[in-house]
């Protein structure tokens, strides 16, 4: 059983919930100025692990052929043999409807959008079969979830979290996009989508710098929005400072055999991964410590 578990937390890249999940909670943190009821609290982590793991799960299912042609993937575990099909497919069910069924916790809207929100997560999968923009809806997966902690929160629609969402957008696409490096002559080969396949990695480079300027962009604009105090804006400034670093030193193009060769540190999920912790404490620091806002 420990195994067994092991495995699935290896299929769904569980530590991966770091990216969205803290955006989801500083959202909440939001809504609820600092003060979150143990219900919603809880009820808001377990959503946001039934979905992604969802997510993931069917994405593995979809990409099991590709996957098993890919050398990066081919020891992923449904290709590797660890876990069957089936199995992943009871999986997706279960978390599937355990997300809806625990959206019912909250109120009548956010149980209403529950099955929207949860196309929106199984659509990504498909994506790279049409779409060099796949990217773009990598984020938006991601992208419901403060909305969706909003609401959880309060039972209706606000901006507020919109421009989270659409940071989170910007935040997804633009590593994703270099991510997608990893994989350009296979996707080429096999015919799949990604914006490195599409206008090559000089350009794939400047549209993820792009981005994650956007990113800060609409993240200034959810403090606006929520009429934070500036000690909010100074850590936008230092998450800044940080993803300028990762673009000047992490990522680097070189010349190569056949065009610009793109090396991307192996250390990228994890820096990425603390800059969703990072704003969530800016987040926290702002809310619970600032007189008022």
């Amino acid at each position: 059983m420990i195994e067994k578990l092991k495995t699935i937390s290896n299929l769904v890249v569980l530590p991966h919930s770091v990216f969205a999940l803290p955006f989801a909670l500083a959202s909440l943190l939001t809504a609820t100025r600092g003060r979150p009821s143990l219900h919603v609290l809880v009820w808001v982590v377990i959503c946001m692990v039934l979905a992604r793991t969802t997510a993931m799960a069917y994405n593995r299912l979809v990409d099991a052929d590709v996957d098993a042609k890919n050398p990066r993937t081919q020891n992923r575990d449904i290709p590797a043999g660890r876990i069957k099909t089936w199995q992943v497919q009871v999986l997706v069910w279960i978390c599937g409807l355990g997300f809806v069924w625990s959206t019912t916790q909250f109120n009548v809207l956010a149980a209403r959008l529950s099955l929207p929100a949860l196309v929106i997560l199984l659509f990504y999968s498909h994506t790279k079969r049409f779409t060099w923009a796949s990217h773009l809806f990598l984020g938006l997966a991601l992208g419901v979830a403060p909305v969706g902690a909003w609401i959880a929160a309060t039972g209706a629609f606000a901006p507020e979290p919109f421009w989270l969402m659409a940071a989170v957008i910007c935040f997804l696409a633009g590593f994703d996009i270099l991510y997608a490096t990893q994989d350009e002559a296979f996707d080429k080969k096999e015919g799949l989508q990604s914006w490195v396949v599409r206008w090559g990695i000089p350009n794939s480079l400047k549209a993820s710098r792009f981005f994650h300027a956007c990113m800060l962009g609409f993240l200034a604009g959810f403090g606006v929005e929520a009429g934070f105090p500036a000690v909010y804006y100074v850590g936008i400034g230092v998450i800044g400072a940080v993803l300028l670093y990762q673009h000047k030193y992490a990522y680097k193009l070189e010349a190569g055999e056949g065009g610009p060769r793109f090396t991307l540190s192996p250390s990228m999920m994890k820096m990425n991964g603390w800059i969703s912790v990072l704003y969530f404490t800016v987040v926290g620091v702002t809310v619970w410590f600032s007189k008022g806002f």
